[in-house]
């Protein structure tokens, strides 16, 4: 039904939807947009995020299903045209009410979008009869996702110091129109093969994301050792400038910093996949690797110096962010091609779903005293890394 030509570029399609769909210009001010534009104190901005982590959870196996049951690229095309509404939305008065309803449909976005590009990248790849490069060719997913997120950094910190910090979110509706035209392009490699008796219910395909967590014990160890480190590594992203305040860095360098976080990523995403084949003892190598980040968190609650403090973030960033390459190939074999998308939705899910329980926590900690909070998190990572029940031949 399909020639190479067309599937092969149907990833060089998916890498560019990446690169626009998280073109987040505010990424590089998101905390001053927060607390001087829209007049919050942090903790209300971890309420915000718990309300945004579990509108994730709730629309994440839905969207999935859409996307399994309908089709992945139309499931992208909402998630683009979402992304579009949320900022109209979101610009249009500084307000806790109308941050909640933005969050609403940045969420639902991110439950469209949330495993149907990686399952669209498997599953042409499985076409090309290349699945065994799953693990390269998702590292250059993410580096397209990174690549977005730091050229869009800088120039949302320039927009906001020139014009205004709700004019950096605005700004972000065309990159986000970009993306959807682009994922209207992309070929569905299975969209034309018959369905197991070609009837599937959608309630059948919910189901069948808790099915596969409950009955597999190879994937439901792979995916809660995944997301219960990844929650904890995730909150560097809202502690990070907070911490930058505390010791002195001005907020014109954020949005370059966040740009430097974005490059360590991309390197280490890169360089990820190419050292772990070095190793023939996986578990050790994960547990090796996500020690580092944990180290790091530890260490930023007693350095102030401004280049040593800026080096641990960048340390956090890209060993605690890359560790999902680590267990993209592993989750992925375990898993059916025709469900791929609400499986992968529902593992996200169960991450949606800490951090949303997490937030608060940590807004409360980072309140009374940040140090503390990231010797906690440190130690956490490194609770989860000796109870690990990780095998070699589950990765």
């Amino acid at each position: 039904m399909f020639n190479t030509k067309s599937l092969k570029r149907n990833q060089w399609k998916l890498y560019l939807f990446e690169v626009f769909i998280w073109f987040h210009m505010i990424s590089g001010v998101l905390i001053p947009f927060f607390l001087n534009w829209g007049n919050l104190q942090f903790v209300e901005i971890m309420y915000l995020q718990s309300y945004f982590t579990m509108m994730i959870m709730v629309f994440e196996i839905p969207c999935g299903a859409v996307s399994d049951y309908i089709s992945r690229k139309f499931s992208l095309l909402l998630g683009g045209v979402s992304n579009i509404i949320a900022v109209l939305i979101y610009i249009s008065y500084a307000n806790i009410v109308i941050f909640f309803i933005g969050e609403t449909f940045w969420a639902l976005s991110a439950a469209f979008i949330s495993g149907t590009d990686e399952s669209l990248l498997f599953d042409t790849l499985k076409k090309l009869d290349q699945e065994h490069l799953i693990s390269k060719k998702s590292a250059r997913l993410q580096t397209a996702m990174l690549v977005g997120i730091g050229i869009s950094a800088p120039i949302g910190s320039l927009i906001g110091t020139i014009i205004s910090l709700p004019a950096v979110v605005l700004c972000m509706a065309i990159p986000f129109a970009i993306a959807t035209i682009i994922s209207a392009s992309i070929i569905e490699p299975n969209h034309f093969e018959q369905r197991e008796e070609e009837t599937q219910t959608y309630l059948k395909i919910i189901k069948s994301g808790f099915l596969a967590l409950k009955t597999n014990k190879t994937l439901r160890i792979l995916a809660l050792e995944f997301v219960s480190v990844d929650a904890l590594v995730f909150f560097i992203l809202w502690t990070y400038q907070v911490y930058l305040e505390q010791i002195g860095v001005a907020i014109t360098f954020y949005g370059f910093i966040s740009a430097a976080m974005t490059v360590m990523q991309i390197l280490v995403f890169n360089i990820v996949p190419k050292v772990e084949k070095k190793y023939s003892n996986k578990k050790l190598f994960i547990q090796i690797y996500t020690l580092i980040p944990a180290t790091a968190f530890i260490f930023m609650a007693f350095i102030s110096y401004i280049p040593l403090a800026i080096a641990l973030i960048l340390i956090v960033i890209g060993f605690g962010f890359s560790r999902k390459i680590l267990f993209v190939k592993g989750i992925n074999f375990q898993i059916e091609s025709i469900n791929r998308a609400t499986i992968l939705s529902t593992i996200n899910m169960a991450g949606s779903l800490l951090r949303a329980i997490l937030y608060p926590l940590i807004g409360y900690l980072v309140m009374w005293n940040l140090n503390y909070t990231f010797i906690l998190l440190g130690i956490m990572i490194m609770i989860l890394i000796a109870i690990s029940r990780i095998k070699n031949e589950y990765v």
